[in-house]
């Protein structure tokens, strides 16, 4: 027979091995096939088995794994296209454990488990011994008329037995089924597979146990072999596994079957042949006797595989029309992968991935929030954005960024949020951040930001932010420094495959950490920082040329695009009645359309000249219809001001706070939807400009009618210190008692202000008023306990210099402390910023010496660390100490350094700081600074004579941390000025070249060699940097090895093993090949 169109099961097999084991089984065999479908190169072989015509294909020889699997089950149909199930019949590597007896020769058959499809997808990396594994789905169940065959015949073998291995020669025996155990699963069977104590004593099953045996459940698939005990063990016991293989995941979603493994081996190293041909017998075996269950009439009842694959393809060809709908259907994928993220995290992990959420601003004004305010493009509008040759070419490289800078008001941030939605793609993880002047303008709330979502699409990347949080808890989100380590650390991890990270308006960051941000982001790219994986940056910014300046290495090795604008003026001087920018263009067309006129030559030229010819006169002549509206002015104050969105209740209520509100009574409140509809009428025009005002009018309105910023802030801060005097609950206490302090700071009020008295009655802390306000606040920084704080130290706290002033008038207690930390009213205003509180605690005699309880603090500590120079100046000249230590051993010079505050380490030094001062890991400045990557900071300590080999409590010098972190600007500093370039540490004998042929920093091995590093050095295990770097995968680093005639055959002093044995061991076959070429002994 060779009708493609009788063939109604699909039988694939791996290799040789099980395809002819296969075609034994075969009742009836049919004449090869004459057509084949184009490009179909499979090997059929076709035949009958009771009333099923059974077609069978094998992968090509050496090719495993997924992509094989699915290539020929793929063309198998387009040549079969009948065909309605398929079967995976072979071997497998079993899971034994004292659940499942397991042993070699049984069958194993993919069935539901515990509410789980059959077959289980997992992704591991490297099987190398005590390796972690993450879960990554679940694949579909099989065929359900296969499911009832395989229920069929699991009761007719419970009730009579089966008869698998009765017409089967040449049975192993016994003997040569061992099993090792964990212990003994070292380094290859020949260390191993022969001695008593690494094997498992399994006493022989009796008469009355089916041998081989039947086992039902999950099967796990990877595209890599398993050969790891330790990772089998773990995987089985967490998802219950019975066996392991390697085709399953490339059939199942497309090609409905049902896997049977034979086992052959136990997934681990103890690898060997013996047991392969019986082991693929017994599953033939069974797939025949599971054949002879299946009715041939339900069969072609089934719905054909061929079609299942149209609809595939269907569907396919419709997600290429782009259309809104369907990237409506995107986002809420994408937000139910988010979901399905967070229901894989662990209760622990969770609240830290919640941690970095909330830390990215308020309830209501996340990052999320200020994306979503951004308006959407004009249809047709940045499309010629997307065929940019620089884009074009940014998009197709592997890793880099792109800078696109341009005028205010161009564009930027809708073309950032349209490239987050809909112009980058799907395959890399995309996390955004829209910097916002005074409201989301910390590098610390971007770094959480695009930290929550790496982790919400790559759950198991937050194991990364886990040992900092069980150490900082709550006080993670403080670190810039902790999270940039985790950021980076997150990235060069494998799984995170390619990301792409967009930061919007950088010129809107924070100007004390704009330097910090620009040259964490520039040191990824610098040349030999290649260990980012495939990492990209969309950055957008105004052409400023602190940002640009910075950023001018890589404008010469990347592109860049700078969008025309106000800028380019030849081509713009000649139309003075023209500002290029969205807003101008909005407003003007509003006032086209409300503007009669006539509609000939000369009245369309007077409309013109009387057009508003700036955003500025546009917003005058809206402003000057409000007739002097208190409440307009009012709510235009508070939008400008406020930092979230009121809601309407909110702002009904803050409209109508005046200095006679005592009550609820007072406020005189209208309906919301009353609210609401005079609100509009009245300042219609200003509330249609509403979304753009707050983007472009921040501190630059300077028309007749304008109000600055500060006095938008004293408005506001009015009235929530007027809420907060007499009002203890909503609508408008939540707001008021989040954000008053930072209003009531940035108003500048004077202590003859009416509501100067105000604010001392709610800094009362024996007041009901501070218990109710202070309650909220402090819950939104989601500390558990709510401290006590004298009226004086939350004045300090908040930066209110008139309420400090006027508490130390009367006598408060200048060293009083809180409860929770023992800060006094100095130490808080220096850990927060505020130098004209500092100045003026310091002149009344506060003690510059002072500690906090919980961690030892000093004022200078604080002022050093977060980069307050004037403060450090100011407490240097009032005898601070530089000597004095915190909890940690760590100076005030120690905080400057791992921070990289070159200026205060400037200061420091020149009062005489220690460079030599030693913490409790043994760190001194030289080597915080060396290894957190500050080279102008290691510049100066060097300058200074600080040891270029002092070491830490771990024997590691400034270079071998400079080297583990890759930073390789210090270690070519480091070693021009003569840093020990053989020096090992006392943990595991590691050099600097072992140490970073281990991680794989390939610019670095080079500087390394190139100053004379010991290309042979040996750490404790005896082990070369050769060694080192085939045991972890570096391909590009044992070719540079090689190249410099390292020796290819040096054995480790464990176990003996060759740079080659290992390479062979892991399954890096690349590797291999690379050792082979450089004539490594087989």
């Amino acid at each position: 027979m060779s009708d493609p169109q009788k063939y109604t099961v699909g039988w694939i097999c791996a290799i040789t091995t099980e395809f002819v084991a296969a075609q034994a089984f075969l009742d009836e065999k049919h004449a090869n096939l004459s057509v084949a479908a184009d490009n179909d190169d499979n090997n059929y072989a076709m035949g009958k088995i009771g009333e099923h015509n059974v077609v069978m294909a094998v992968l090509p020889k050496s090719d495993f794994g997924v992509a094989p699997a699915a290539t020929v089950a793929r063309n198998m149909v387009r040549s079969f296209p009948n065909i309605r199930f398929g079967l995976m019949v072979g071997i497998g590597g079993g899971a034994p454990s004292a659940k499942h007896d397991i042993r070699l020769g049984d069958v194993v058959v993919s069935a539901r488990s515990s509410g789980k499809g059959g077959v289980f997808q997992y992704d591991y990396g490297k099987a190398i011994q005590e390796h972690a594994f993450e879960a990554t789905g679940f694949l579909n169940q099989p065929p359900q008329l296969l499911l009832t065959a395989l229920s069929g015949l699991e009761a007719k073998y419970e009730l009579d037995g089966h008869q698998l291995s009765n017409n089967i020669e040449n049975i192993p025996t016994g003997s040569t089924d061992l099993t090792l155990s964990i212990k003994g699963q070292d380094a290859c069977d020949s260390v191993c597979s022969n001695d008593p104590a690494c094997l498992v004593d399994r006493k022989q099953r009796d008469d009355e146990e089916d041998d081989p045996a039947i086992h039902y459940g999950l099967i796990a698939s990877a595209n890599q072999l398993m050969k790891d005990a330790i990772a089998r063990d773990k995987l089985s016991a967490s998802m219950d596994i019975l066996c392991f293989e390697m085709e399953a995941t490339g059939l199942m979603n497309h090609f409905p079957c049902l896997v049977i493994r034979g086992i052959c081996d136990y997934a681990d190293s103890h690898k060997n042949k013996q047991w392969q041909g019986f082991a693929a017998m017994m599953a033939a075996a069974y797939a025949k006797d599971l054949l002879c269950q299946v009715v041939p009439s339900r069969v072609e009842a089934e719905r054909r595989i061929s079609d299942i694959l149209s609809g595939f393809q269907e569907i396919a060809q419709e997600h290429r029309d782009v259309s809104k709908e369907h990237r409506d259907i995107a986002k809420e994928q994408l937000q139910a992968q988010k979901d399905l993220a967070k229901k894989r995290l662990s209760e622990e992990q969770q609240k830290c991935h919640q941690l970095l959420r909330l830390a990215t601003g308020s309830k209501d004004a996340t990052y999320e929030w200020y994306k979503g305010r951004v308006e959407e493009r004009v249809e047709g509008t940045c499309m010629w954005f997307l065929k940019h040759d620089h884009f074009q070419t940014w998009l197709n490289q592997e890793s880099g960024p792109l800078l696109v800078s341009a005028d205010p008001g161009c564009g930027k941030s809708v073309l950032a949020k349209y490239l987050i939605d809909y112009g980058l793609p799907r395959s890399a993880t995309i996390c955004y951040f829209f910097f916002k002047d005074q409201d989301q303008n910390t590098v610390r709330q971007a770094l959480c930001a695009l930290l929550h979502q790496l982790f919400s699409l790559k759950p198991s990347l937050i194991e990364h932010a886990m040992p900092q949080f069980r150490e900082d808890g709550q006080g993670l989100v403080n670190s810039t420094e902790s999270l940039w380590k985790i950021l980076r650390n997150s990235i060069r991890d494998s799984r995170a495959g390619p990301v792409i990270v967009v930061l919007d308006a950088l010129d809107e960051c924070a100007e004390s950490e704009l330097a910090d941000l620009m040259w964490n982001v520039e040191s990824q790219f610098r040349k030999g920082q290649l260990n980012y994986g495939k990492l990209k940056y969309f950055l957008t910014c105004r052409p400023y040329n602190q940002i640009l300046s910075r950023f001018r290495a890589l404008l010469d090795a990347f592109p860049n695009i700078h969008i025309p604008g106000e800028a380019e003026l030849e081509t713009i001087s000649q139309e003075e009645a023209t500002q290029r920018t969205y807003l101008w263009v909005y407003l003007v067309f509003d006032y086209l359309q409300k503007h009669d006129f006539k509609k000939t030559p000369k009245g369309i030229e007077s409309a013109f000249i009387t057009l508003p010819k700036s955003v500025y006169e546009a917003y005058e002549q809206i402003l000057s219809k409000t007739n002097g509206d208190s409440m307009v002015r009012k709510v235009l104050n508070i939008i400008l001001a406020a930092r979230r969105p009121l809601t309407l209740s909110e702002m009904n209520v803050a409209v109508n706070i005046d200095d006679k509100s005592q009550s609820v009574g007072d406020l005189d409140l209208e309906d919301d939807e009353d609210f609401k509809m005079r609100l509009r009428s009245q300042s219609r025009e200003l509330l249609l400009a509403d979304s753009t005002s707050l983007q472009t009018t921040s501190s630059e309105l300077h028309w007749h009618h304008s109000f600055t910023i500060r006095h938008a802030h004293a408005v506001l801060a009015k009235l929530c210190v007027l809420y907060l005097s007499f009002f203890n609950s909503n609508p408008f206490l939540n707001y008021s008692a989040e954000t008053w302090g930072a209003h009531f700071r940035k108003a500048a009020f004077r202590d003859d202000d009416g509501v100067v008295p105000f604010a001392l009655g709610i800094c009362d802390t024996g007041s009901k008023s501070y218990s109710v306000w202070f309650d909220i606040y402090w819950r939104t920084l989601r500390m558990s306990t709510i401290p006590w704080f004298p009226d004086l130290v939350i004045a300090s706290y908040y930066g209110h210099y008139i309420i400090v002033k006027l508490l130390l008038d009367k006598g408060a207690e200048a060293e009083a402390k809180d409860s929770e930390y023992g800060r006094t009213p100095l130490l808080w205003a220096s850990r927060n910023g505020y130098e004209g509180v500092v100045q003026l605690l310091v002149e009344r005699g506060a003690k510059v010496e002072a500690r906090d309880s919980k961690y030892g603090q000093t004022p200078l500590s604080w002022a050093a660390k977060n980069g307050h120079a004037a403060f450090v100046k100011l407490l240097l000249d009032k005898g601070a100490s530089t000597e004095s230590k915190d909890k940690y051993g760590q100076t005030p010079l120690v905080c400057a350094v791992r921070n990289g505050q070159a200026a205060i380490v400037t200061l420091l030094l020149d009062e005489g700081a220690s460079t030599e001062s030693k913490d409790k890991y043994g760190r001194t400045p030289l080597l915080w600074a060396a290894k957190n990557g500050h080279a102008a900071v290691v510049t100066l300590l060097l300058d200074k004579g600080a040891s270029i080999e002092s070491k830490d409590k771990d024997g590691q010098t400034p270079l071998s941390l400079a080297v583990e972190n890759g930073r390789e600007g210090i270690v070519k500093l480091l070693l021009d000025k003569g840093a020990d370039v053989d020096v090992k540490d006392t943990e595991y004998g590691l050099t600097p070249l072992s140490l970073v042929a281990m991680i794989g920093h390939a610019a670095v091995i080079t500087l390394l060699l190139d100053k004379g590093a010991s290309i042979e050095s040996k750490d404790k295990d005896g082990q070369t940097p050769l060694s080192l770097a085939v045991m972890n995968g570096h391909a590009a680093i044992v070719t540079l090895l090689l190249d410099k005639d390292a020796e290819v055959d040096a054995k480790e002093s464990k176990y003996g093993l060759t740079p080659l044995s290992l390479a062979a061991m892991i399954g890096h076959a690349g590797i291999v090949k690379l050792l082979l070429d450089k004539g490594a002994e087989t």
